[in-house]
């Protein structure tokens, strides 16, 4: 049945649905929500709050009820400062791809333990045989040496050289800590956490805190932030001359051969002219005129922010390492409890997105997607804060319109579609800030009676598509040492 949505603002009222309340109990210190904003993974049950190490649980959006997740065994003292992100990417072991032992063109044999029905998730190959494969799992086997089924069938039989990726979504989870942090991921497929690397950070990291990435797979709703075809290449280039980019734009995101010579080969831009790409390494394949390419946001990149402190650190999946970053400019002001993040990667408003200087902002800042993080000071302030993923740099104290509310321990943030959504402290008001338009706005109030204050995120929002086109959004809200769970359809 199509899905017809004929709501108008004014006429029709922002009503909130209540949901099955939390089984984890009220919300406390550090608890925190992450889901898939854009419900690339099948049925809508990719949503996850972390009350502690051993109280993970999974939150089923299709059938609105909650089921436990495995204790995490995360290292660290968990409280103020946890935080963590969803990805669509399988993690197992920690990484974000796996080599098949076999396969045909229809079938993949892994050397996996899948103990879930995978049925629905996209896969695809990113190098060996059959790499730029692109389809759904149809079905797979459980247990050990896992066996999937794939539709479309490939042009050539997957086999041991094979490394694919499967969208079946992991959880990574940063553990505070009183001494030693942790940080460990949750693979959905297998059921399994692994720990992972802490080298390079803080021992301590406490008041509040914020994981984020930038997956390539999700940008701009799936669809990339650039499309074209190359009209020439290089050993470590890729020049398209219909372009006029910013240069260094693209720095840090990632562009990947979709067709053509040189399909599905993903690089790391490490600069870029008005009309040629630089990557970070060179490419197995060089692309030539038949390439058609795509730029996206870095599937390696995590990146953390908090404790109090303008130090931000990002995470490199591949390589299992933490890089402390050294800004061009740094932040003016450190992040306080109840400080917001998002990576900006949506906005539709085509006088955002042209690639030119924002009239409402400094020379410095240019209307691009992708490449900007926001970020709400906190700690009782109004300002705001915007992070250059491409030049390294922070742009501290962006003036927007409305800026007048202040935020502080309670406060909560998600973002969608070019609209970062943010709780008010303790107070259940809901704003919408318009990144397109520079201005925040009221959205609605949570009726649910609010407790004391706590740090952690406490928002997230789910996506219905009839087919592949996107039909309506909900935003979600946990209250403060609340259990109950409230919705509310975006208009």
């Amino acid at each position: 049945m199509t899905i017809t949505v004929n709501l108008r603002k004014m006429l029709h009222r922002k009503a909130p649905e209540y949901c099955t309340p939390s089984p984890a109990g009220n919300t406390v210190a550090g608890g925190f929500i992450v889901a898939d904003k854009d419900s690339l993974l099948p049925e809508n049950d990719g949503i996850a709050y972390v009350g502690g190490a051993s109280a993970a649980w999974n939150y089923n959006a299709d059938e609105d009820a909650w089921i436990q997740a495995p204790n995490s065994g995360i290292a660290g003292t968990f409280g103020a400062g946890a935080c963590g992100a969803l990805r669509a990417h399988f993690a197992p072991g920690g990484a974000t791809s796996s080599t098949a032992s076999a396969g045909t063109t229809t079938t993949l044999t892994t050397t996996l333990t899948f103990t879930r029905d995978l049925t629905g998730c996209g896969i695809r190959v990113v190098s060996g045989t059959g790499i730029g494969y692109q389809g759904y799992i149809t079905k797979n086997t459980m247990g050990a040496n896992s066996v999937v089924t794939v539709n479309p069938a490939a042009g050539a039989a997957f086999d041991a050289t094979t490394v694919f990726q499967v969208m079946s979504g992991s959880l990574w989870f940063f553990c505070p800590g009183a001494g030693a942090v942790g940080f460990s991921v949750y693979d959905r497929a297998t059921n399994t956490w692994t720990s992972r690397s802490v080298t390079g950070l803080p021992t301590t990291f406490g008041t509040d805190g914020f994981l984020l990435g930038t997956s390539g797979v999700a940008s701009n709703g799936g669809t990339g932030f650039v499309n074209g075809t190359a009209t020439a290449g290089g050993a470590s280039t890729l020049t398209d001359g219909a372009k006029t980019w910013p240069v260094n734009g693209w720095a840090n995101s990632q562009v990947r051969i979709i067709s053509g010579t040189g399909l599905g080969q993903i690089r790391t831009i490490a600069s870029n002219t008005g009309t040629v790409l630089t990557v970070s390494s060179a490419w197995t394949t060089t692309p030539d005129a038949t390439s058609v390419y795509r730029i996206e946001g870095n599937d390696d990149y995590l990146y953390l922010l908090g404790n109090n402190a303008v130090t931000m650190y990002r995470y490199s999946v591949s390589g299992n390492s933490w890089t402390t970053l050294a800004p061009g400019a740094a932040r003016a002001g450190a992040p306080g409890a109840g400080f917001s993040a998002s990576w900006v990667d949506g906005v539709t408003n085509t006088a955002w997105t042209d690639g030119t200087y924002g009239a409402h902002y400094t020379t410095t800042l240019i209307r691009q997607n992708g490449r900007y993080i926001y970020s709400l000071r906190g700690g009782g302030s109004n300002v705001m804060d915007v992070y250059d993923i491409a030049a390294n740099t922070w742009i501290s104290g962006i003036a927007y319109g409305g800026q007048m509310e202040t935020f502080t321990t309670g406060s909560s943030n998600v973002d969608v579609g070019g609209m970062i959504y943010i709780q008010k402290d303790a107070t259940g008001r809901i704003f919408r800030f318009d990144v397109a338009k520079n201005a925040i706005y009221p959205f609605a109030v949570n009726p649910v009676p609010q407790g004391a204050a706590l740090v952690g995120q406490k928002m997230f929002i789910t996506s219905v598509y009839e087919g592949t086109t996107l039909a309506i959004r909900y935003l979600y809200t946990l209250g403060n040492t609340r259990s109950e769970l409230t919705r509310w359809l975006i208009i």
